[in-house]
């Protein structure tokens, strides 16, 4: 049975096993064309997200600090601060909360987590967003065209985070972090060229510090957010272009 790659429909190669949840043996594909990896089999899905936050998290407070700043700068360089947001797949609503403390109008969402910082401000609509935010959540997209389609409908300035593969080839399983079989909740593995073909099947364009931050967008974006954009995860560079903004 052919295994297609969930972004270009390319069929996928056999690229490494590893042991899942330490008890599932799983095989991990490779799009040759856009680089994409992916676990295309996953039965152990609910048992991963028994916890919406596995218990390896430790930096989610010290990431959900860092997104306030980045995406409050680019809020403000957009100049849509009086606008309304989403934070999509926001687990217990950290992030929206600590918007909220700077006054943006965020809203959350996540099926899978209790808002426990967000109650009375979850998003059970299709309303449209001036920016939608998604902080490690590609990753555990298993069919990413699809799962974002409602997304590029309701806003035409998606935001997020995902940590593309290290290098061409790509790491095996066993020597880059960021797979994490171990807690099973990691499943599709992105480069720039894949994201950069899912932008372009969703109606988007695509900027991108080419290593973590990422920024799906339809129209123009001010010069000051491109700057930002590309310069996001890189400490020196990013507290040089801030200061610089204001």
């Amino acid at each position: 049975m052919t295994t297609s790659c969930p972004v270009c429909d390319a069929p996928m190669t056999e690229f490494d096993t590893a042991l899942v949840l330490e008890k599932y043996e799983t095989l991990y594909h490779r799009c040759p064309d856009c680089g994409l990896v992916a676990a295309r089999d996953t039965p152990w899905l609910e048992e991963a997200y028994e916890s919406a936050i596995h218990d390896e998290d430790a930096g989610l407070l010290r990431r959900a600090r860092r997104y306030q700043r980045l995406a409050g700068a680019v809020i403000g360089l957009e100049r849509l601060k009086k606008g309304k947001f989403l934070d999509w797949a926001g687990g217990y609503g950290v992030f929206t909360q600590l918007m909220r403390e700077k006054g943006f109008d965020f809203w959350q969402f996540d099926p899978y987590a209790k808002p426990v910082f967000a109650r009375g401000f979850i998003d059970e609509s299709d309303a449209p967003y001036d920016v939608i935010t998604a902080f490690e959540v590609l990753e555990h997209l298993q069919d990413p065209r699809n799962e974002l389609a409602g997304l590029a409908k309701r806003t035409d300035r998606f935001m997020f985070t995902t940590e593309t593969l290290p290098s061409d080839p790509p790491p095996k399983i066993d020597a880059w972090w960021y797979y994490m079989p171990q807690v099973g909740q990691h499943i599709t593995f992105h480069t720039t060229d894949s994201l950069g073909r899912l932008a372009k099947a969703l109606g988007y364009e695509y900027v991108t510090n080419g290593s973590n931050w990422h920024m799906f967008h339809r129209g123009p974006l001010k010069p000051g957010t491109r700057a930002v954009m590309q310069g996001a995860g890189h400490a020196r560079t990013l507290r040089n272009k801030l200061r610089r903004i204001g």
